[in-house]
């Protein structure tokens, strides 16, 4: 860790990203290294209306909806204060919940991926991620943990759906991630012994 380092957690609703985040974040900090953790869709304006689609307050066409996943990646990328590149820039390790895998394996069931990837080339060719993290977990388990949750259910949360987004991902990764370092451990696992896996993956970086 003589840099820092842009890591990508993905992974189904349910698959444990935001507390792995947590504690991974916390290894960080407990090494002396500052972390800056962020999520897709963002708190910028753009990913506020993402979240209007999402909790199906508002309907779009699947393509636009697409197209505004990638303006909020841009805006993620190269907003000059909050943003992944100003973070490396000033230090910080960023850790991000979703990135351009996450558009491909969503969004693919009603756009074509391809679409979907070229409206992303300018985030791939930007900033790959250093490390990418598929927390994989079988459907029917996360839709188990979604039940558990309060809160109302978002678009994608259907166990039909979740099965697509899992192949999706995965079918992602072989097509588009062939030249990306790409790791996948089993979200099942006990919280602490996944957190440890990913540490020795970030450590190998």
């Amino acid at each position: 860790m003589h840099r820092p380092l842009f890591i990508v957690i993905e992974g189904l609703d349910g698959s444990g990203k935001s507390t792995q985040i947590d504690l991974l974040r916390d290894y960080f900090q407990s090494h002396g290294t500052a972390c800056h953790v962020t999520a897709e869709p963002t708190d910028l304006p753009t990913g506020k209306l993402i979240r209007s689609v999402l909790r199906k307050e508002i309907s779009v066409d699947p393509r636009t909806l697409a197209a505004m996943f990638a303006a909020d990646r841009i805006e993620h990328l190269f907003h000059p204060e909050v943003g992944i590149l100003a973070k490396l820039a000033a230090g910080y390790h960023v850790v991000a919940s979703r990135y351009y895998f996450s558009s491909l394996a969503y969004q693919s069931e009603f756009v074509d991926p391809g679409f979907v990837a070229s409206l992303n080339s300018l985030a791939k060719v930007t900033l790959p991620a250093d490390l990418t993290i598929f927390l994989d977990l079988e459907p029917e388990v996360s839709m188990q943990r979604i039940r558990n949750r309060p809160g109302e259910d978002e678009l994608f949360e259907t166990l039909e759906k979740l099965q697509h987004v899992r192949e999706s991902f995965l079918n992602a990764f072989t097509v588009y991630g062939g030249d990306e370092n790409i790791h996948h451990i089993n979200a099942a696992g006990e919280i602490n012994q996944v957190a440890e896996a990913i540490q020795d993956l970030v450590n190998k970086v």
